[in-house]
């Protein structure tokens, strides 16, 4: 028997491939049409992030330029909130930088630091703090010897702590440190009208300290006696230097290149008030008449002839000779090596009064900046 289910129906699937075809081609256009378009965008993104990138690269540039070549002279005298401009390019000249040292206080400043990159208008501002690192000068009386020491006439000593005349941002007057201070109280002579000591006020009026070296007067922390001379901003020959005046530049600031300008201490709000220079003298120094402040190194003998008035510290590598003249003045401290064991003749009339604001000042002109232990930097907007 037979059965009949009816006719068969045939299905048509002609053309179901190219359809599958075409619509893979698409798919697979598609994506690497979306790969093409990342790459691009990486690209440009890229492209885009690079002159960033060169731009913060020039700021960090700049900011360790700026403090590794720190300006002494023009940076340390600067006034509370007082700046100086910077400015300069990367080694490669891929982008330049431009910013501000402001400083904050006695010891801190910001360094404010823009870069820019040479492709485009992209910039990047960073912005530091740094301390100074003051100099380390063991000072623990108003003169400070190794040799034998003879004091006469009218000379006065005075480690009681005196402000400067009109000096602003002066920390507080501290108590009185010792008169004289050496390694053997029998080293030391009184003559005259300063017999028994009478012209010296201190506490004690004599330190004997058998622990003075060549340390106390030439070792001063991070720098030592060598080193402190190449930071000298004014070196000059051995010679006797009269009229010691500041002096001013055509524009009317202070002209520091003046041999004979040491600052004027005597006028802390003219230009050269707040210039306090490292001044080192080759050989023996003879000063007559004039005024000075900072650091004053000598490296052979000092004598102070008259009218002659110094504000900071005095380190003598010979003889201190005061021994004709009046009006002259030392505010800050001395120390005065000896090195050749001759004798140390303070005489005539002479004034050396301590003065803790006149050697802070001192020690900063020839303090480096360095960056604070936490991190001293910070991305600025």
């Amino acid at each position: 028997m037979r059965y009949s289910w009816g006719p068969a129906r045939v299905r048509n699937e002609r053309g179901i491939a190219l359809v599958v075809t075409i619509l893979g081609m698409l798919l697979l256009g598609a994506l690497v049409a979306g790969v093409f378009m990342s790459a691009v965008l990486e690209h440009r993104a890229g492209l885009n992030s690079r002159p960033a990138e060169q731009a913060f690269a020039a700021a960090e540039y700049g900011l360790a330029e700026t403090i590794a070549s720190w300006n002494v002279a023009v940076r340390n005298a600067l006034p509370a909130l007082g700046g100086d401009s910077v400015f300069g390019a990367t080694p490669g000249g891929s982008a330049t930088y431009a910013g501000q040292v402001r400083r904050l206080n006695s010891e801190l400043f910001l360094v404010d630091i823009t870069g820019r990159s040479s492709r485009g208008a992209a910039r990047q501002r960073i912005g530091a703090i740094a301390k100074l690192r003051s100099l380390n000068f063991d000072i623990q009386a108003v003169l400070t010897s190794r040799g034998a020491t003879r004091i006469s006439g009218n000379a006065d000593l005075d480690a009681t702590d005196h402000l400067p005349p009109g000096w602003p941002d002066c920390p507080a007057t501290e108590l009185p440190k010792a008169g004289i201070r050496l390694p053997n109280a029998g080293d030391l002579t009184f003559v005259g009208g300063c017999s028994g000591g009478s012209c010296i006020i201190g506490d004690p009026k004599v330190e004997a300290d058998p622990t003075i070296n060549d340390s106390t007067f030439f070792d001063y922390g991070d720098a030592d006696w060598a080193g402190l001379k190449t930071l000298a901003n004014k070196v000059l020959p051995e010679g006797n230097y009269q009229n010691i005046w500041p002096g001013l530049a055509g524009d009317g600031s202070c002209d520091q290149s003046r041999p004979k300008n040491w600052g004027d201490p005597v006028n802390p709000t003219a230009p050269c008030g707040t210039y306090y220079p490292i001044t080192y003298v080759q050989g023996d120094l003879t000063v007559n008449t004039g005024v000075g402040q900072g650091l004053l190194l000598v490296e052979g003998d000092l004598r102070v002839q008259g009218n002659f008035q110094f504000y900071g510290i005095v380190i003598v590598r010979g003889r201190l000779e005061q021994s004709a003249g009046t009006g002259n003045k030392i505010t800050g401290a001395v120390l005065a090596a000896n090195v050749a064991l001759d004798d140390q003749s303070i005489t005539g009339s002479v004034d050396i009064n301590y003065s803790s604001c006149a050697v802070l000042r001192a020690q900063q002109a020839g303090a480096l900046p360095g960056p604070l232990r936490s991190r001293h930097w910070a991305q600025l907007f």
